[in-house]
């Protein structure tokens, strides 16, 4: 006879089980593991993905080629998240419930990564994220550390884009070049949410003039009429600020326009590949690249070589950041010999990482965000031939800016 009592129990069993289950599923013990599971969350069919997958992989393939972690091999599990934040809501669910992994790394998408991060406290894993820049996520640390401190980020949030774009148009488009007056175009995205708003307000603080300030959709195919009213503006230099497939047409109607010189953030831009896409309609943007082929550090060239030579293709911006999170991870599981969740958090916490980006990677305790200073966002211009070329800072230089050929001023 089932009683009241037992019914209970037969309904609160299971989920009392799936409890235990879900809770732990990231702690494995070290000691009895053959191989460590890093799962990778990245949009496969997008090229900011692709470099988050390759870079994992490389990393992996160098670390267990030297042993692995005291012997143990990495092994790498991709979750397809299609840049959707329920499809990354699923990717993480499988990663962790069915293929056991260890940590997460990676995505591209900040919406994706918030619809995450509720996830990481219930399923106690730790999230090290390489190329989503919103502010929100790591404020979200600070806010409630006990909720939210399994998530990091190794990439440089949109404050401090804003704040590196601002420095290169007062430095080197303004005192350099000699140019005040400027456009500012930005996509409608979550990433860009303040970016215009505080540059413009930045600009205007440091005596620029802003004679053109636009948001648009990013869905939006033709820029003409866009175009057409900046070159009205008297603009000298356009910033933009796009990382989807806008920026294809906005590029191109740039070109046919001969407006102000471009030169802000374009994320697809960062990518060799958008010299073919555009045609070369790219000669002249100059654009933030967080990885070049410049000597960054004694790590930077070496890791574009090999990545260069192991997947036909250059490193795009998520690529550096996911290659040393992989090998950050593994020196604090190392280091810990521990897949404690607790472990990895206290690791990552007091980590002094020499890396592709920079000397001392570390990260704040308060917002697991990167410290400052602790990266570099270097400004590259699209040359003859589909070069990338560092203009800006000056200590990492590959060569001069050339001024596109229709502006005379």
């Amino acid at each position: 006879m089932i009683t009241r009592k037992n019914l209970l129990l037969i309904v609160l069993c299971p989920l009392l089980v799936l409890s235990a289950t879900v809770s732990f599923a990231a702690d494995r013990d070290f000691n009895k593991v053959k191989t460590i599971r890093i799962g990778v969350l990245a949009p496969v069919e997008m090229s900011g993905g692709q470099g988050v997958i390759n870079a994992a992989k490389l990393a992996a393939e160098e670390i267990n080629a030297a042993g692995g972690v005291d012997g143990k091999k990495i092994e790498i599990v991709v979750g397809d998240t299609e840049s959707k934040p329920e499809k990354g809501i699923t990717a993480v669910k499988k990663l962790v419930l069915d293929d056991k992994v260890d940590v997460l790394v990676g995505e591209y998408n900040s919406g994706v990564a918030l619809a995450i991060q509720p996830f990481l406290p219930r399923y106690r894993i730790v999230f090290l994220t390489t190329g989503c820049a919103s502010v929100e996520l790591t404020n979200n640390v600070e806010k409630n550390y006990a909720q939210n401190k399994y998530f990091f980020r190794d990439m440089i949030n949109s404050d401090r884009m804003i704040e590196r774009t601002f420095q290169f148009a007062k430095a080197f488009v303004h005192d350099k070049l000699g140019y005040s007056k400027f456009a500012i175009l930005a996509e409608n995205a979550v990433w860009t949410e303040d970016f215009s708003t505080v540059l413009k307000k930045e600009l205007e603080g440091a005596g620029m003039q802003i004679d053109f300030n636009e948001r648009f959709d990013v869905d939006l195919k033709d820029f003409s009429p866009v175009f057409t009213g900046i070159k009205s503006s008297g603009a000298e230099w356009i910033i933009h600020v796009v990382s989807h497939a806008a920026s294809i047409p906005l590029v191109k109607a740039w070109r046919e326009s001969e407006a102000a010189p471009l030169g802000g953030a374009n994320v697809l831009s960062m990518d060799h590949k958008f010299w073919g896409v555009t045609g070369g309609a790219c000669l002249y943007e100059v654009n933030y690249n967080m990885i070049a082929k410049a000597p960054l550090t004694d790590k930077t060239i070496p890791f574009w070589d090999s990545y260069e030579k192991h997947f036909g293709t250059n490193p795009v911006f998520t690529s550096p950041f996911t290659y040393d999170s992989v090998y950050m991870m593994a020196q604090v599981i190392k280091e810990k010999k521990s897949l404690k969740t607790e472990d990895i958090i206290k690791g990552l916490e007091n980590i002094d990482y020499h890396g592709v980006l920079h000397p001392h990677t570390g990260f704040d305790k308060k917002t697991h965000d990167l410290l400052e200073d602790r990266y570099v966002l270097a400004f590259v211009q699209w040359q003859e031939g589909g070069k990338q070329v560092v203009i800006y800072p000056t200590e990492f230089k590959t060569g001069e800016y050339i001024k596109p050929a229709w502006w005379r001023k």
